[in-house]
């Protein structure tokens, strides 16, 4: 079996219990998959209040091929997360949306309540039911 052969066997094992990344500098990262999981619940966790989180594998994904992000991000979800508090009728009714952006930085805007758009993002949280 010739050098190509081998590395693709290597490959498909490393695939088997992990993640490459592709950069566009032509290196390769690899990550566990749970590490993959721990990092996208705990940016999650964070842009709910309003805070981007430093992370390899978020930035390893920002410095990926197209193909190779496409691929992570079907299997993984996207990195560019959007996030919701929804404050309660009695409490006014208002919608904070973080969004974690391309660039790794958080962008929060604020909807009054009874606004268009709080109103609109307060009827998808009904329709979608409880998030747990």
């Amino acid at each position: 079996m010739g050098l190509k052969g081998r590395l693709q066997r290597l490959e498909q094992g490393v695939q088997s219990e992990g993640v490459i990344l592709r950069l566009r500098d032509g290196g390769l990262r690899i990550f566990d998959r749970m590490e993959i999981a721990k990092e996208m619940f705990l940016s999650q966790m964070d842009l709910m209040l309003g805070k981007a989180r430093p992370s390899e594998v978020l930035d390893a994904v920002r410095a990926a091929t197209p193909e190779s992000r496409a691929a992570f991000e079907q299997e993984q979800g996207s990195i560019e997360m959007v996030g919701y508090i929804i404050a309660a009728d009695y409490q006014g009714g208002w919608v904070d949306e973080h969004r974690l952006l391309e660039d790794g930085t958080v962008e929060t805007i604020h909807y009054e309540g009874g606004s268009e758009e709080a109103e609109r993002i307060r009827q998808e949280a009904r329709q979608r039911g409880p998030a747990f």
